[in-house]
């Protein structure tokens, strides 16, 4: 082996929306921060790499970071600049490559990861781990997230659970961060719910349970994005932006610039609902606690269907049949987009039982593998193996 020290490179090509760059820069950052990795980050976009990361700067560099020194940002071009292959690669979600790179691999590179995307259904347990050989000579293994115990864990920062912790105790805390991020404070004893979604017709009728919500006062966050268009039809209002805040009646709609990624983790410790979309805020929602409901991307052949339940189905063990019941419709409806009265009333009935279980099932998922940590320690036994 001929790469040292043992550096990582994780690839990224940035799809749609900020999935796939969310889960390679929490990646990059667990393994360079947490477990002192020096990591290379090869990304197609970096606007959109940026807007996860503001210190990045409009221009990123292409050398260590001052907030992050273990992380080096590159630019993925076309045709691909020359990289010696370090010593530990993530293909992210099948990204493919460069030619030139995978030629090089051999004698370098030890562990060659193809990070696959989050699922909980039943077959995972059985490919997680499993080797492709490849054109090049070297195997690949194939690295699934998930809630299930038997496959690669999901990713969390060391310090997590205890920042969480400490933001719900501290209300100075909760103070001074809204404050610098521009997230208004909800009203005393408000119903917290996060939007945060693609399009969708079901805000409709969702906004007008809400309105029609006589036992407390409801404060709802959206994040600038793509369903914005669907909340302005919603309220009936032209355009919603950045920084607006509508009230109607009981409810209090706060419209929120886009947040860093560290900081939505905080948005979603805020929250007492947290509707989420995609695979990144999918799991930051799991840590966070909270009940959630989770607006799968939807494929052509409606395998998402499947994906979706395999999720509930994961994590639904210890509820009572009627709140299980309530969790499930509630998550269909919302990716119907046909939300009907008894299935937000449903919901809302299961909503103290749902609270304490997702609490526990954030402590059972704490126990369980974490993903970068499964990352490191499975290069660096095949990495001994190789040189012996």
């Amino acid at each position: 082996m001929n790469a040292t020290p043992a550096r990582w490179d994780i690839f990224c090509r940035v799809i749609d929306n900020f999935g796939d760059i969310g889960v390679s820069w929490r990646l990059a950052r667990i393994l360079a921060d947490d477990l002192g990795q020096p990591v290379r980050l090869i990304v197609d976009n970096l606007n959109a790499l940026a807007q996860l990361e503001p210190a990045l700067g409009a221009t990123l560099p292409t050398q260590p970071l001052d907030s992050h020194p273990n992380i080096e940002v590159i630019a993925w071009t076309h045709p691909a600049q020359h990289l010696v292959p370090a010593a530990f690669v993530i293909e992210a979600f099948g990204c493919a490559l460069p030619e030139a790179y995978l030629a090089l691999m051999p004698g370098r590179t030890g562990a060659w990861f193809n990070l696959e995307y989050f699922s909980a259904e039943a077959w995972v347990a059985g490919c997680h781990g499993l080797y492709s050989s490849e054109a090049n000579g070297l195997a690949k293994q194939f690295v699934f997230p998930s809630t299930l115990p038997t496959a690669g864990g999901l990713l969390c920062e060391a310090a997590l659970h205890a920042e969480r912790d400490q933001f719900r105790r501290d209300a100075n805390e909760r103070a001074r961060w809204s404050q610098q991020w521009q997230v208004p404070m909800p009203q005393p004893n408000s119903l917290k719910i996060l939007l945060f979604g693609y399009e969708n017709a079901a805000l409709t009728p969702l906004i007008g349970e809400l309105q029609a919500l006589k036992t407390q006062p409801v404060t709802i966050y959206i994040p600038e994005g793509r369903l914005l268009t669907s909340a302005a039809r919603a309220v009936n209002y032209p355009k919603l932006v950045a920084g607006q805040t509508l009230q109607q009646g009981n409810l209090t709609l706060h419209i929120l610039p886009f947040l860093p990624q560290t900081q939505f983790d905080r948005l979603l410790w805020l929250c007492d609902i947290n509707f989420v979309r995609g695979e990144d805020s999918l799991v930051r929602a799991l840590w966070a606690g909270k009940p959630l409901v989770w607006q799968i991307y939807p494929t052509d052949d409606n395998a998402h269907w499947a994906k979706l339940d395999a999720l509930i189905d994961s994590i639904s063990s210890g509820l009572s049949p009627e709140s299980r019941s309530a969790w499930q419709r509630i998550n269909h409806a919302w990716n119907q987009q046909s939300l009907s009265p008894n299935d937000w009333q449903a919901f809302v009935s299961a909503l103290p039982e749902l609270g304490a279980h997702a609490e526990r099932i954030r402590l059972m998922l704490a126990q369980q593998t974490e993903l970068a940590s499964w990352l490191v320690k499975t290069a660096f036994e095949r990495l001994q193996c190789a040189t012996k």
